[in-house]
C-alpha cells in the first residue's frame, strides 16, 4: 500500500493530506499559470485512495513537463 509518506517523498512540489472523511488530495506549492491550467493542469486533485492520488500526480509531472518543454 501506499502511504501518504511515499506520495510526498516522490511529489516534492506537492502538500499532501488525507481528509477527515478519507479522501486524499494534493495542492502544488507554486501557481500555476493559465496556460498550463489549459493545459489540464491543476492547482488541487483528489482522489479516493493513495494510489489514485499517486496515479494522478503522475500525469500532472508529465503534463507539467510538456508544458514546460512547449514553453521553452
Amino acid at each position: 500500500m501506499t502511504t501518504l509518506e511515499d506520495i510526498a517523498r516522490v511529489h516534492t512540489g506537492w502538500i499532501i493530506w488525507r481528509s477527515d472523511v478519507g479522501r486524499w488530495w494534493a495542492t502544488r506549492r507554486g501557481a500555476v499559470d493559465l496556460e498550463a491550467i489549459r493545459m489540464g493542469c491543476a492547482m488541487t486533485l483528489d482522489a479516493d485512495d493513495p494510489e489514485a492520488l499517486a496515479a494522478a500526480l503522475d500525469a500532472q509531472a508529465e503534463l507539467t513537463a510538456e508544458f514546460a518543454a512547449d514553453a521553452g
